[in-house]
């Protein structure tokens, strides 16, 4: 959200001598325990300077172009460039992914591209990636859980990721042909459900949807089902004829 940045140079001028001698003595041990503070590791260093440019962007209007936006790209890079991050500890890397997760990448600060880059570099294991997965389908955003979703795929867990894919069904092929793909040898009658229901929702493009539900009644030998689904194919404009007849003549070689 968008806050007026203050001027403290004109602040200093609302100030009484007093209140200036006092806000000084503040500023002094403020600084002396920063100067005494461990040093913090390389990823610590390097978010806290990516948390002040994100801080001076939330005083911005409206981004655009911003300097910051450019640093915040340049110190992602250079993290993940660095080799560093393999030697962070889990603590220290899960915390700032927890604020990537929370703040949604900072995609309001358009920085969710390098975020993502650093997202990803930030877990190494197995077991990292699926804890975070855990982590996205329990605090994070629907936004967020695409991408836990290609994390439970990356790690295997096949059911969680084609579950969201199944739920998140709209106008695109793809989707359904992927899920057909996969359920078409471990559940058949599932990869058929899928396709009729793309028959139905799809709207970008059906030629492989049709293709596979064409294909499924030849095997069965279903010749008035196969010729409904021809006739249907032939009159939508979402359907490429030309490649079901070339698909269909090459199956049956």
């Amino acid at each position: 959200m968008y806050r007026s940045k203050p001027d403290i140079y004109e602040m200093l001028d609302t100030l009484s001598l007093e209140m200036k001698e006092e806000l000084l003595e503040y500023l002094k041990a403020d600084i002396a325990a920063a100067k005494a503070a461990p040093k913090g590791s390389y990823l610590e260093e390097q978010w806290t300077e990516i948390e002040r440019l994100i801080e001076n962007l939330r005083y911005e209007p409206y981004i655009d172009d911003q300097v910051e936006i450019d640093e915040i790209w340049d110190i992602c890079d250079k993290m993940i460039k660095s080799g560093e991050l393999k030697n962070e500890s889990w603590k220290t890397r899960e915390r700032v992914i927890k604020s990537i997760i929370e703040d949604e990448y900072y995609d309001y600060y358009g920085v969710s591209d390098p975020m993502k880059d650093l997202f990803k570099a930030l877990m190494i294991t197995q077991e990292e990636k699926l804890k975070i997965a855990d982590l996205i389908y329990k605090t994070g955003s629907d936004y967020m859980k695409k991408d836990g979703a290609e994390l439970y795929k990356e790690c295997g867990q096949q059911e969680k990721y084609y579950t969201y894919v199944e739920e998140h069904l709209e106008k695109k092929e793809k989707p359904y042909m992927e899920l057909i793909n996969y359920y078409k040898t471990v559940n058949p009658a599932k990869a058929v459900e899928i396709a009729e229901l793309g028959m139905k929702k799809c709207k970008d493009d059906q030629t492989d949807i049709f293709i596979f539900l064409i294909e499924c009644a030849r095997k069965e030998e279903d010749k008035n089902k196969e010729a409904k689904l021809l006739t249907s194919a032939k009159l939508r404009s979402a359907v490429n004829f030309s490649k079901v007849k070339a698909a269909l003549e090459k199956a049956g070689q």
